[in-house]
């Protein structure tokens, strides 16, 4: 994740600005702590065309379609100490239902895509910037997956973050 932040700051081809930053590894704290940054930006006059979450943790590169109505990792607690098993995060959608994300995806078409982010906080920030940014006026949301350091054979994190800032440089502003 350093490595993306980092590289990031070097490229300067992008049709837009990045404001790189880390989220909490909270269940309670994840999208908070998202939308506070989000409409910080706004308070300064910067517009969000977007979001790229980027999260450590699966063994493969990936970028994530879609989201699981469902919190269930009952052998892991959050930072703060959260387990959660079979809980739903939305009552007014079925437990385990998908929910897509709206994303630019054709820009990514070098990283694998997935339909299942899992179900610990990538999914529930997945699921929960899904569902409250739904109207196209609102900023699109993306989730990647990058290996966790030393597990993803040649995806390296210089590698990782090559493609991210390629599949950037596609998006137009």
């Amino acid at each position: 994740m350093r490595e993306v932040i980092r590289l990031s700051k070097l490229d300067t081809d992008l049709a837009f600005s990045l404001h790189p930053f880390l989220l909490p590894v909270e269940y309670d704290r994840c999208t908070e702590a998202l939308l506070e940054q989000v409409d910080s930006f706004a308070s300064k006059g910067i517009r969000i065309e977007g979001v790229l979450s980027i999260g450590e943790g699966a063994e493969e590169f990936k970028i994530e379609t879609r989201a699981n109505n469902l919190d269930d990792v009952p052998d892991l607690a959050d930072n703060s100490g959260i387990i959660r098993s079979k809980s739903p995060i939305f009552k007014d959608i079925a437990p385990g239902d998908s929910i897509p994300l709206r994303f630019p995806f054709d820009a990514f078409s070098r990283i694998r895509s997935s339909v299942n982010p899992g179900y610990f906080i990538c999914n529930h920030l997945c699921a929960r910037m899904a569902h409250h940014w739904q109207d196209p006026v609102d900023p699109w949301f993306g989730f990647i997956h990058v290996p966790r350091s030393g597990m993803g054979g040649m995806f390296t994190a210089e590698l990782c973050a090559a493609v991210i800032l390629n599949g950037l440089k596609k998006i137009k502003a």
